[in-house]
């Protein structure tokens, strides 16, 4: 029935507990969805259980629940932004079905007189309205007969962390709340009209008065009001969430307040009703009793209104908003209409804000400070449309904004020093003429300009920048992993994350770093370029020293499809790094490379890669692929298990330790394989070495080489060995080809034996019919002696062979070869005699026929 995927440990069922009705209770219930939703949960509890009239089950007037309880949920509600909505999971009945959907159907009475939910979570995320609820730690008790057409509809909840933010605009924030609410509820007709009832939220106290009637149109009539006679001052503080978690009922305050509001007409669709909230504060103050200054003169006077209607013509006027901090005075004013389709605004911000004095007024934690002056001289006022169409004719934007000497210290994060930073405002752009910051070790100066802030802020368009960037120390791993204390060592073990590019960043930053620590990477003088842009961090040009080493770089990090798989494609450069620094930096080089531990020297290789991430920010290497070519010209090999195993077999030591010169390694990375084309390997005075083959992802290898032979007791017969090398890189196995060797052996003593005394068979001319039995004659002895000759001297040189075999190695490819050779001369001999023959009938019947 349902398009979702449910999942419960355990079901029980009790006849006893709430006879005569039964008990059905599910542990660990989970509701996920599935195509768009298959990530998430729409439901999860830790306990669900349902109270069901048994006798119900036995009847023909339908099943009756009567109860339902819910403890540990998290309830994830979403609406995305087409409208579609997570917990519309019901399959639709075809239509040839639909008498029997409606037999079932009406099988089902929800006779329910309570609801009950205990330490829940619900989060409710409608991208489509642009709102999100939160609610944790939610407490519920509903109570009413819902089978009634008249019924009185009783409930108290309570919330310990309430948020609301609709437009990005937080009206709510970790707010405390409970409420007893008392409904009277025409089911017949659905109105539901607001009696006795008594909100709390943080602090302040209110009742709601009205109705609200909903229609089969799925449209809503309402009249509310809300009413908070009571409030004051320190009620209205009470929503500051940083406030009212610390040391609240102390505080001394004074001044008067006022918060009205109502929602009055018809909600359907995009119509809204017509609504009004205003918020005016007066002469008000407040202070910690403990500390010595206060913060006067509040004064606020806010409205936000809408006739009824479209969304555009809501109106939030922020007509005066002023205080004074110890002495430093702040105002500031906002008007905004037409927030939806062309938002027209006019904000000021004038004063300073001196944060040394926060502790006076605050009281921070013991181990945090604050230091600083932000200075603020700000006009703003424009069209959206003006400024899209780049009319700056008619945008007022001037002022500036400036931070001096700022210092702030927590233990739960490095500190952070800005020792100025400066933006000034005009129609087309911020300039931002200076910035010089420190977060831990950290230090960063940039220079540059801002554009598109404004449709960036209000509109949540594309900011634009260009910035030069110039830094002395930046450890990226302190802005990337979960831990970003300043007491990290510059080898941090702590992962780093993958990160989400910005689709509405536009930035050309020109970077110019001393040092800079990524991951285990640590890299000197980096000049560059770097394009922020549609989810993509571009790399041009980006050289370094690092590894020992130079590197330059060019690629893509793109997060424009994945956010949680960033797929990368680089062109690589790098010229004399070191293989031991390159192990022991990447974990990939690790992985699919492990003979690098082993080598010494220096290596240059260009690289073209492309790859996914995996959330820790190392490469998926199921999906790497890459080539390139490794170049050296000296390299140091010693202990390689596989080389070692190599020297054993060949009864060779100095293939423990040598060094190759000029090397020129091609090589590719396909389906989690390191595959390398046939390239020589110059040993020195041991020789050469071909090799080819491939590493896999579980450092299995499968190579063959061709081995040189100078030093064997066989060089005269056997100068090269193929050889393959298989198993892994911690325990090789190694196979050699002793056929090969065999054959090089009989090649040599052939080509000694026959010496070119039979190559001219072939050239035996007809002679007349007189001369050709003599001739043949002499063909046929000369064969018979040549092959005699053969064999013989094949005898000989395989005792020879045999007993010069001073080692095992020598001793089988000796044996073979000697059998080899004997079989072969024997061969040799018979064709000799065969063709011989052949040659002689042909020259007797050649010389009758010319004869007659």
């Amino acid at each position: 029935m349902l398009n979702a995927k449910l999942e419960f440990s355990d079901l029980s069922l009790s006849f006893i507990r709430s006879f005569p009705n039964a008990s059905v209770a599910l542990k660990n219930v989970s509701l996920s969805g599935i195509n768009e939703f298959e990530a998430d949960t729409l439901i999860q509890a830790g306990h669900a259980a349902a109270t069901i009239n048994i006798m119900s089950l036995f009847g023909d007037k339908g099943y009756e629940i009567s109860k339902i309880t819910v403890e540990n949920a998290r309830v994830h509600a979403i609406v995305l932004e087409d409208g579609k909505a997570n917990w519309d999971i019901v399959k639709e009945e075809p239509d040839k079905d639909q008498a029997e959907a409606d037999t079932l159907s009406s099988n089902f009475k929800l006779k329910l007189k309570n609801v009950e939910i205990k330490k829940s979570n619900i989060i409710y995320d409608d991208r489509q309205a642009k709102i999100n609820f939160v609610a944790d730690n939610l407490n519920l008790n509903l109570s009413g007969d819902m089978t009634a057409d008249q019924t009185m509809i009783k409930s108290n909840f309570t919330g310990q962390a309430v948020s609301v933010v609709m437009d990005n605009i937080p009206y709510l924030s970790k707010a405390v709340i409970k409420g007893d609410v008392q409904v009277d509820a025409d089911l017949k007709n659905m109105k539901f009209t607001l009696k006795d009832n008594t909100i709390n939220v943080n602090a302040i106290t209110a009742s709601i008065d009205g109705w609200i009637g909903t229609h089969e149109d799925e449209s809503m009539d309402m009249d509310i009001k809300l009413n908070a006679p009571k409030t004051q001052f320190k009620d209205i503080l009470s929503l500051i969430p940083a406030i009212y978690a610390k040391d609240f009922e102390k505080i001394k305050t004074s001044g008067t307040a006022t918060l009205d509001a109502y929602v009055k007409g018809t909600m359907k669709g995009d119509t809204l009703p017509s609504f009004d909230v205003k918020l005016n504060i007066a002469d008000a103050m407040f202070q910690y009793p403990d500390l010595p200054k206060s913060v006067t003169d509040i004064t606020v006077n806010a409205r936000i209104t809408n006739p009824g209607g479209d969304a555009d013509l809501t109106v939030i006027d922020i007509s005066k908003f002023h205080f004074n901090m110890g002495g430093n005075p702040f105002d500031a004013t906002l008007h905004l209409t037409r927030p939806v389709s062309d938002p027209n605004f006019a904000l000021n911000a004038v004063g300073k804000l001196n944060l040394g004095m926060i502790k006076d007024i605050y009281p921070l934690e013991n181990d945090m400070q604050l230091n600083g002056v932000l200075d603020a001289d700000l006009k703003l006022a424009a069209r959206m449309s003006t400024i899209e169409k780049e009319q700056y004719e008619n945008v007022q934007a001037s002022g500036t904004l400036s931070v001096k000497d700022m210092m702030i210290k927590s233990k739960d994060m490095p500190d952070v020093q800005i020792s100025n930073a400066a933006l000034n405002f005009v129609p087309r752009y911020a300039e931002l003429t200076s910035l010089n910051v420190k977060i831990g070790k950290n230090d960063l100066a940039a220079t540059g300009r801002l554009e598109n802030f404004i449709p960036y802020a209000l509109k949540d368009q594309t900011l634009k920048g260009s910035l030069n960037v110039t830094s002395g120390y930046l450890n990226l791993n302190d802005f990337m992993s979960d831990s970003s204390s300043s007491s990290k060592s510059e080898a941090s073990e702590e992962p780093i994350a993958v990160f989400e590019v910005p689709k509405n960043l536009d930035f050309n930053l020109n970077g110019n770093f001393k040092k800079v620590l990524f991951d285990n990477l640590t890299m000197e003088n980096v000049v560059g370029q770097i394009l922020v842009q549609d989810g993509k961090v571009n790399l041009k040009n980006l050289g370094m020293n690092a590894l020992g080493g130079a590197m330059s770089l060019n690629g893509t990090y793109d997060t424009s499809k994945n956010p949680k798989q960033p797929q990368v494609n680089m062109a690589l450069d790098m010229k004399n790094v070191s293989f031991a620094q390159a192990f022991k930096t990447f974990t990939s080089v690790q992985k699919m490379v492990p003979i690098f531990e082993a080598l010494g020297g220096n290596f240059s290789t260009t690289l073209n890669l492309n790859t996914a991430l995996g959330n820790d920010f190392m490469p998926d290497l199921t999906t790497l692929t890459a080539n390139g070519l490794l170049q050296s010209s000296e390299v140091n090999v010693q202990n390689v298990t596989a080389f070692n195993a190599l020297a054993s077999a060949l009864k060779n030591d100095k293939l423990k330790s040598f060094n190759i010169k000029d090397l020129k390694l091609p090589f590719s990375i396909a389906s989690g394989k390191v595959t390398t084309k046939p390239f020589d390997v110059n040993m020195g005075s041991i020789g050469k070495m071909n090799l080819a083959g491939n590493t896999g992802l579980d450092q299995t290898i499968d190579y063959i080489a061709k081995v040189d032979l100078p030093d064997s007791k066989l060089s005269n017969y056997v100068k090269s060995m193929n050889v393959k090398i298989g198993g892994t890189f911690t325990s090789p196995k190694i196979s050699l080809d002793y056929g090969d060797a065999a054959k090089q052996v009989l090649g040599s003593a052939l080509s000694t034996v026959t010496g070119g005394t039979v190559t001219n068979l072939e050239d035996v001319s007809s002679k007349a019919l007189e001369e050709a039995q003599k001739q043949a004659d002499k063909i046929v002895a000369q064969a018979k002696e040549s092959g005699d000759k053969i064999v013989a001297e094949a005898q000989k040189q395989a005792d020879a062979l045999v007993a010069k075999a001073a080692n095992p190695l020598a001793k089988a490819a000796a044996r073979q070869a000697a059998n080899a050779m004997v079989a072969e001369a024997g061969k040799k001999a018979d064709q000799l005699n065969v063709e011989a023959q052949k040659q002689a009938q042909q020259m007797v019947d050649a010389a009758k026929a010319k004869a007659q």
